[in-house]
């Protein structure tokens, strides 16, 4: 896997990100389970964007 894909994907994944942020700031969640679960699918994001950075500095610091 190359790091340009994991880069992608990591900006994929923080625009994704920004869309929950900008919806739950205009107050878009119709109750209060539809906010539990934008803030479930988000924290799912941070954990998987997580994981794809401390991939890429394993593959460049592999590459050193």
């Amino acid at each position: 896997m190359s790091e340009d894909l994991l880069t992608y994907l990591s900006k994929k994944i923080r625009e994704e990100q920004r869309l929950i942020e900008e919806d739950l700031v205009m107050g878009k969640a119709t109750d209060h389970g539809a906010y539990q679960h934008a803030c479930g699918v988000y924290r799912g994001l941070l954990i998987a964007n997580n994981m794809l950075l401390e991939t890429k500095e394993r593959m460049e610091k592999s590459d050193d």
